[in-house]
C-alpha cells in the first residue's frame, strides 16, 4: 500500500537528502492487511527504490517503508511529485496531457516542440496518446475530486464532448500551483488509484 505525502521543499531537496529526508513519522492507523486490521502504530521499514523522471531529475529515488508490528504487512510513503506506476512525474505528465489537448497542429508537432523544450524526458506519441485516453476515461471521477478540492468550482457542461470536457478540466487542475499536488494525492486517497488509472 502507498500514501502520498507532500514534499513542501522539492524534488532537488528530496533527492539531495536521501534517506536522511526527514519523512513523516510511522503512522498510527488501521493496517490494510484484512487479516489483521487492526489500529497500530507502524514502524520504520528501511527504504526502497524507484526510478523517476522529470525536467530536472532522471534516477532513482529512496522511498520510505513501514512495517505493520502484527502481521508484516507492509506501506510507503510516496512524494507527491510521483503517481504510483508511473515513472515520469506527475507535472510532466500533466504538462504533456494540456499541450496534447490544446494543441493546434498533430500531435507528433506536439511533442517534437516539448521534448525540445524539456531535454531527456522524450515522452512518444504512444505514451502521450496513452495518457490522454485514460484521462478521458476518468472525466466523471476527475470532475468529483476537483468538486471535493473547491465545492464553488464551475465543473464543464456534461452536453460538451468527452475531449472538450478534457480541455476545461486539465487547465483547472494545472491553474493552482498547488491544484495538481493536491488533486493527485485526494484523488488517490479517496480511489486507491491515480487519475490515469483505468477506474471501472
Amino acid at each position: 500500500m502507498q500514501i502520498f505525502f507532500t514534499v513542501i521543499e522539492g524534488i532537488e531537496e528530496y533527492v539531495k537528502k536521501g534517506k536522511d529526508y526527514p519523512f513523516p513519522l510511522p503512522p498510527f492507523r488501521r493496517c490494510h492487511n484484512q487479516d489483521c486490521n487492526k489500529v497500530v502504530k507502524f514502524k520504520k521499514h528501511g527504504f526502497y527504490q524507484r526510478h523517476l523522471i522529470t525536467n530536472i531529475f532522471r534516477d532513482k529515488i529512496f522511498i520510505r517503508r513501514y512495517i505493520c508490528p502484527l502481521c508484516g504487512h507492509t506501506i510507503s510513503y510516496l512524494p507527491s511529485f510521483c503517481l504510483p506506476r508511473f515513472v515520469h512525474g506527475l507535472k510532466e505528465i500533466l504538462l504533456y496531457i494540456e499541450k496534447a489537448f490544446l494543441r493546434r497542429g498533430t500531435l507528433k508537432a506536439c511533442l517534437d516542440k516539448l521534448n525540445s523544450i524539456n531535454d531527456g524526458l522524450n515522452l512518444s506519441r504512444q505514451l502521450v496518446y496513452h495518457y490522454m485516453k485514460r484521462f478521458m476515461q476518468n472525466l466523471s471521477l476527475i470532475q468529483t475530486g476537483l468538486r471535493q478540492l473547491n465545492p464553488g468550482l464551475e465543473l464543464p457542461k456534461a452536453t460538451l464532448s468527452a475531449k472538450e470536457r478534457a480541455k476545461k478540466l486539465v487547465v483547472m487542475m494545472k491553474d493552482d500551483p498547488d491544484q495538481e499536488n493536491s488533486f493527485s494525492q485526494k484523488f488517490y486517497e479517496t480511489t486507491n488509484k491515480t487519475f490515469l488509472t483505468l477506474c471501472k
